[in-house]
């Protein structure tokens, strides 16, 4: 019996299994038992993922497959005990969780798992193929900086998987410890295989939370780390030494086949000079790939090529010098790419290289071509490239005008323009500044914003510590880029669930705009912050970035800026339950907004009246504060602010006991919310609907709803978690 006709025995089985477990559930009518449902959900997404495989041993490449393996290598030679034991690992008879491939720098970890992982493919082993590689760090003259906004770099593996596994509700999600069990939860019933590459780049407490989530990683799924240090037990340890001389003369002799000077100057060499290489190397697959694109590109003889390899210090930092020795004499142009590339966080196409370096794309063609045969520059499909992090981290140094790393020195013999590097930072702030922005229609353009938001998130952190903030300001230019940034991102954080980047953006431009002595710019870095501090009723930090707000629009805001703080000032005593203060603080706002023309914000300042005088009982006045605030939305086209004036006049009609009035409320607030993409207003819709069909005695269809809207909740941490939790408790009760 061959693989495809045991695998469609098996496939039939679960079929028929799932057949006996609906005619269970058809039994029991609306109330089907919760071990029952979920016994369900995971056999159907074992067909799924037995439907899947039997697809690829088919040939048919199903669309349904997640994969983006990359391919880093062009050659791949030796290693075939490592493979085989591997891929035994990866077998479901294995109790292990997978593979660790350990080892010192440019031993070939990561194209060991890649290979193992496409041999995995070919045999249609997973149901999904995923790769993800640890943030890097660069050097300064300071030390070692990380460049990412999250907290976790475990969340940012999860954020990566879930974007290839399309669970876009989990990539949503904004607390790291949720998204980490909802990843483990989509992937029961499956048969996923991830690869968690460069794990050595991250600190001992980040690498014991990944161990620990591989630990409870559902069988059958697998996972290949590649890390210089162990990554925890529950799994098979690859330690990668040296590829063996018959391993390295085969790199050689392929690598010759790709380039004819090479096989050439190979064809030459007395079998001694080559041994030399192999010994000079150390072994060391990408010491010896350099030497040989030393010979291909440069037109060095192998000779000389072994003199430069030997001149390497003895220390574990071989790629400084790997990079030194060969940047020394790279082109302007190549440098500029390198810059780039040093900038860019997912693979760049050659285009996109044109447009933020201001080269033709013959002239990005022809530095990539060398850039990728000196082992700069990783050549991927579609015609991306990208940068191996240890390059990164030199070109990095390079730019920051290190003066060494280790014993090799930088700073004379390379010689960076940091202009190139800041081109690529303002084209990315121009990117983020022609798709974000906070007008009425900007929400249409931020799925363009999420496919970079790695990208952008880079950018951020990399202006930041040009800046020099918080301390000694070092550079105007970037304070200013990185204002400009937040300006263009704070709204689609906001609408995409990224609160916790909002709130570390928004400190950044706070500090920026201070230490600029832009006062207005700090003050609304600040109200940034606070506004997340509000939502999540976290009033007393709220309080504290308002006052800070309120200190820097006192300096130097506008009157209407000023308007703005107090308005801010009146919803942290609402919170608070000051309702007096917080109607003369709306009312004084308002005053102000009217004199000003701003129609927009007079708007919500008579929203924010409605909903004080509401909490007051006083319903006709507040009924007449929403429909003057709603009516001025519809004359401005705002469909945001309708929907939040829609919700007002839904929970109006419910404090006066009218669940008839408000049902159209609602309807209408839901389609709009989901037209905008605002989350936490389609769970206020989805609350308020759950009201009206409890009050029509609906109770599951009422249940239905506020689960959907207490996962949004629970998602974004909202101020109205526990009102949604009460309420999904309450139709409980009621028997839902």
């Amino acid at each position: 019996m061959n693989d495809q006709e045991a695998l469609q025995k098996i496939l039939n089985r679960a079929r028929r299994a799932l057949q006996i477990l609906e005619e269970e559930k058809a039994g029991y009518g609306i109330r089907v038992p919760v071990d029952l449902q979920i016994e369900l959900e995971e056999k159907q997404k074992e067909i799924t993922s037995l439907e899947t495989r039997l697809s690829q041993l088919q040939g048919k490449n199903p669309s349904s497959l997640p994969d983006n393996l990359p391919r880093y290598t062009d050659v791949f030679v030796g290693r075939q005990q490592e493979i085989k034991r591997c891929l035994e690992a990866l077998s479901p008879d294995d109790r292990g969780w997978g593979v660790t491939i350990d080892g010192i720098g440019g031993m070939g970890k990561t194209a060991l798992a890649l290979e193992v992982a496409h041999l995995a493919r070919e045999q249609a082993l997973f149901d999904a193929y995923l790769f993800a590689s640890a943030k890097t760090t660069w050097l300064s003259a300071e030390g070692v900086r990380q460049e990412t906004l999250t907290l976790s770099s475990l969340d940012s593996f999860c954020r990566e998987f879930a974007k290839g596994l399309g669970q876009t509700e989990i990539v949503n999600m904004n607390d790291a410890t949720a998204r980490r069990q909802a990843l483990l939860d989509a992937l029961r019933g499956r048969r996923a295989l991830l690869i968690w590459d460069n794990l050595e780049t991250l600190n001992t407490e980040e690498r014991e939370m990944i161990a620990e989530f591989l630990r409870k990683l559902p069988t059958p799924n697998k996972a290949i780390a590649t890390s210089r240090r162990r990554t925890g037990e529950s799994a098979l340890t690859i330690r990668l030494d040296r590829l063996s001389e018959t391993d390295a003369r085969e790199l050689m002799q392929a690598k010759a086949r790709l380039y004819p000077r090479l096989a050439q100057e190979l064809k030459a060499t007395r079998p001694e000079i080559l041994t030399a290489v192999y010994n000079a190397a150390g072994g060391n697959p990408l010491a010896l790939d350099w030497t040989l694109g030393q010979v291909a590109y440069k037109g060095c003889s192998i000779s000389t090529a072994l003199e430069r390899l030997r001149n390497a210090p003895d220390s574990a930092d071989l790629y400084g010098f790997l990079f030194a020795d060969t940047a020394g004499d790279l082109s302007d142009n190549d440098r500029t790419v390198l810059s780039a590339l040093a900038i860019f966080r997912t693979p760049a196409t050659t285009v996109a290289l044109a447009d933020a370096t201001g080269l033709v794309v013959r002239e990005i063609r022809v530095s990539v071509d060398k850039l990728v045969t000196l082992s700069l520059v990783n050549d991927l499909e579609g015609e991306r490239f990208g940068l191996h992090p240890l390059t990164r981290t030199y070109v990095r140094a390079a730019l920051d005008g290190t003066e060494s790393i280790g014993t090799m020195p930088l700073v004379g013999k390379i010689k960076f323009d940091s202009a190139a590097q800041r081109k690529i930072l303002r084209y990315w702030v121009d990117y983020a500044q022609k798709y974000g922005g906070a007008g009425k229609d900007a929400y249409q353009n931020y799925d363009k914003l999420e496919a970079e938001w790695q990208n952008l998130e880079g950018v951020a952190t990399t202006l930041r510590e040009m800046a020099g903030i918080p301390g000694t300001l070092k550079d105007r230019q970037a304070a200013q880029m990185l204002i400009d940034l937040e300006n263009a991102l704070y709204n689609f954080l906001w609408f995409r669930g990224y609160w916790d980047e909002r709130v570390r953006l928004g400190e950044w431009r706070y500090q920026a705009g201070k230490a600029l002595n832009q006062w207005t710019d700090a003050g609304w870095g600040a109200y940034n912050v606070a506004w997340i501090h509000y939502y999540r009723a976290e009033t007393e930090q709220a309080a504290s970035w308002a006052a800070r707000m309120a200190e820097m629009m006192e300096q130097g805001g506008s009157r209407l800026e000023k308007a703005v703080a107090i308005k801010f000032e009146g919803q942290i005593a609402q919170q608070r339950q000051d309702y007096a203060e917080a109607e003369r603080l709306y009312q004084d706002a308002l005053a102000i907004y009217r004199e000003l023309g701003e129609e927009e914000r007079e708007a919500i300042a008579l929203n924010d009246l409605g909903n004080v005088v509401r909490s007051q009982k006083n319903y006709d006045r507040a009924e007449s504060y929403y429909k003057q605030a709603l009516a001025i939305a519809e004359k401005l086209g705002n469909k945001e602010r309708q929907a939040i004036f829609c919700a007002c006049l839904g929970l109006l009609a419910l404090d006066r006991n009218r669940p008839t009035e408000a049902r159209p409320w609602y309807e209408r607030e839901l389609a709009l919310a989901q037209e905008v993409g605002r989350q936490d207003l389609v769970a206020d819709a989805q609350e308020g609907l759950a009201e009206v069909l409890e009050a029509e005695g609906r109770y599951a269809e009422a249940l239905e709803l506020a689960l959907a809207a207490l996962e949004i909740r629970e998602r974004l941490r909202d101020k109205d978690l526990e009102f949604s939790r009460g309420l999904v408790e309450r139709l409980r009760g009621k028997g839902g």
